[in-house]
């Protein structure tokens, strides 16, 4: 975690370095991003970052925080009060909101995706607790609202259910990251629309499979 020095910095500062090292390790991957290439366009002093964080990768894992955070935000400004609309509709918005997360953030969308597909990452247990515990939390969140609103069948495996709903947010995020995905099922990769439909489908399965009604 960075130390307080880092917290101390003006806003202006602080964010010119992150969107410097986000940009950095995006281009160049963890293992050979230069510590000295990020203090250089940052135009501090390499004795700087050690007093933000204790090394590269204190520094590199504050980025997958400071992106899954921002994630977060948007996620919960888009989608609203989980516990005040129904499953249905809360999963319809989570499923799409990440389009206008990728229009608000391509910097931190660049980031995430390098660190997806980069070998040279020894610690990836640790990334993906990071990634994945605030996920699986939502989506328990979203279970248990539905649950409190008697939307949900007797008998529903609400763990498995877990899984089947992270499965199916995270599929539609790697088409929006990736429409080359789109183009091999013959879906327009330019169409939002396209998505809504094909996520309109599959929540109505669905919830024909777990609805209490």
């Amino acid at each position: 975690m960075p130390k307080k020095t880092f917290f101390n910095l003006p806003d202006e500062k602080r964010r010119n370095i992150i969107d410097i090292a986000l940009d950095e390790f995006a281009a160049h991957g963890f293992a050979k991003t230069s510590i000295n290439s990020i203090v250089a366009r940052a135009d501090i002093s390499k004795g700087s970052i050690y007093q933000y964080f204790d090394d590269k990768k204190d520094f590199y894992l504050y980025l997958v925080r400071f992106v899954k955070e921002l994630y977060v935000e948007h996620r919960s400004r888009v989608v609203g009060d989980i516990r005040g609309q129904s499953l249905r509709v809360s999963l319809k918005k989570t499923i799409m909101f990440f389009h206008t997360f990728i229009e608000e953030h391509p910097n931190e969308l660049r980031f995430y995706c390098a660190m997806l597909g980069d070998t040279s990452i020894a610690f990836a247990d640790e990334i993906a607790e990071i990634m994945t515990d605030p996920s699986i939390r939502y989506v328990r969140e979203l279970i248990f609202s539905a649950k409190e609103r008697g939307e949900l069948a007797d008998g529903i495996d609400e763990n498995i259910l877990t899984f089947e709903l992270v499965a199916l947010i995270t599929s539609f995020q790697q088409v929006s990251v990736n429409p080359s995905l789109c183009e091999v099922y013959g879906m327009d990769s330019e169409s939002i629309s396209s998505l809504a439909e094909s996520a309109d489908r599959l929540i109505d399965l669905v919830m024909d499979g777990i609805s209490s009604r």
